[in-house]
């Protein structure tokens, strides 16, 4: 059996899995269990969570309350954190399940759940066209390029995934508002069609948008259900590190298209508010802080939830207040600051093809490093360049020493003598070295990155493409 860990939902998540009326009761009864104590646990989009904690009474686990459970895939869990079996919390909330522990998962019997019934038949058939798979896959790892039987094989593999996909399709028709329903239609591909050019070739463009516009024809957003079952957040993930465009703007439209579909203040819609304002704070993709931009901008300006203290709300619109002046195509903010001779220079009187804003100190390995990359660069290339570097160091001496030794022939600037404001909050430095590029106009082409890569973001910039 295999061990899992099982983790508590962020407070950010803390909606209720009990609700009221009529109420729900589960016993369980083991052989091969030794221990006094079972957890029910269930799916919350990546999360696992504890729901239930039941003792043993006469050799019997009994999970019950006085109000429903939330619909969705359940499991059980043992004292030492080992997922024992799966099994589906649908309408039906008066069952009992006898497990054999020594049988898994043919060792699963249930009374009283029509659902897990037809759920645990399925799996029973989907077992065996995975056997019937494997010896067909073996035959065919057996065989030499071109034998006669290879077409006859592939077309019976084809066949039985057919036979597969029919079977949860007889469910989904007979029984559409069941849980069995919601998890075999998360886990529907589009069907695509042949697409043709006028040369008869094939056209992967239209298939792609076609793939792309039915990826969810068969998720209800409006329906919570979804998100306690363990495809959905694997299919959303999916959607958008390998469906979409990877485009901040069309990240941005996929997010308001989702969230638009869901349920004012449901489960689906916090769920989706966290997780897409979660990622996209936290991601390292040059350009996607625009979109934890937008969402603090359209989500959590105006609105307040339950689920999210007022705190980190006021924080989260503080921060996008900092990144919103440094967001890629954005114009770089002022700075004024004293040179080596303390005179006071302006960005803004820097001329040149491109400008590179660099935040260093001379008593930063790291940064050391990418000065010397930089510099390099400067020496051979072609492209008119200026830098623009700024101290964020106090150990002035040290500084000029270090930039007279290297020879490093830019615009030096101190960041402690300034008269533009606190660099920190104007360019959101919180660590060193960073590196920003800009245009000939000064609008913010890319930030943040290693300084062996701003020859490609130039030279991608020349041909007029953007992050």
């Amino acid at each position: 059996m295999k061990k899992v860990s099982i983790f508590l939902l962020s407070s950010l998540l803390y909606i209720s899995l009990l609700a009221q009326e009529p109420g729900h009761e589960i016993s369980v009864k083991f052989e091969g269990y030794q221990d006094s104590i079972v957890y029910l646990g269930c799916y919350f989009g990546d999360k696992l969570s504890i729901a239930d904690t039941s003792k043993t009474h006469k050799g019997e686990f009994i999970f019950e309350g006085p109000g429903p459970l939330k619909q969705g895939v359940y499991f059980l869990v043992s004292i030492y954190k080992q997922k024992l079996f799966e099994f589906l919390i649908g309408d039906d909330q008066h069952f009992k399940i006898e497990a054999d522990l020594h049988g898994l998962p043919d060792g699963v019997q249930f009374k009283g759940s029509d659902e897990n019934d037809r759920f645990y038949r399925y799996l029973d058939y989907n077992k065996e066209n995975y056997d019937r798979i494997k010896q067909i896959q073996a035959k065919l790892k057996s065989l030499p390029p071109g034998h006669d039987s290879i077409a006859l094989l592939t077309a019976e593999t084809d066949r039985i995934n057919q036979e597969s996909i029919d079977y949860k399709l007889k469910i989904i028709e007979t029984y559409p508002h069941s849980i069995s329903s919601v998890l075999f239609n998360i886990m529907r591909e589009p069907e695509v069609p042949d697409f043709f050019l006028d040369n008869g070739r094939q056209d992967s463009i239209s298939a792609y948008l076609y793939y792309r516009n039915h990826y969810w024809e068969y998720v209800d957003f409006a329906d919570d259900r979804f998100l306690r079952t363990p495809v959905f957040h694997r299919k959303l993930e999916r959607y958008m590190r390998d469906v979409i465009p990877r485009h901040p703007d069309s990240i941005i439209n996929e997010i308001d298209v989702m969230i638009e579909k869901t349920l004012d203040n449901s489960e689906m819609q916090n769920y989706l508010l966290w997780y897409f304002t979660n990622t996209y704070e936290t991601s390292k993709v040059m350009g996607y802080d625009k979109i934890f931009v937008h969402m603090v901008d359209q989500y959590f300006t105006q609105q307040s939830y339950d689920w999210l203290h007022p705190t980190v709300q006021q924080n989260m619109i503080i921060r996008v207040n900092q990144l919103r002046n440094v967001l890629l195509g954005a114009y770089a903010p002022a700075l004024v600051m004293a040179d080596t001779g303390n005179q006071f220079i302006s960005l803004r009187e820097l001329s040149a093809e491109y400008i590179i804003i660099l935040f260093w100190s001379s008593t930063c390995g790291e940064c050391k490093q990418e000065v010397k990359t930089l510099n390099e660069f400067y020496k051979d290339t072609d492209i008119d360049i200026k830098i623009f570097a700024v101290n964020t160091d106090t150990t002035f001496s040290k500084w000029k020493d270090y930039i007279s030794k290297h020879q490093l022939d830019w615009v030096h600037v101190n960041g402690n003598v300034s008269l533009t404001g606190d660099y920190h909050n104007i360019y959101d430095i919180y660590s060193t070295p960073v590196i920003y590029v800009l245009d000939s106009q000064k609008a913010i082409i890319a930030k943040r990155l290693t300084a062996e890569k701003i020859p490609a973001i130039i030279e991608r910039h020349k041909k007029g493409k953007t992050y």
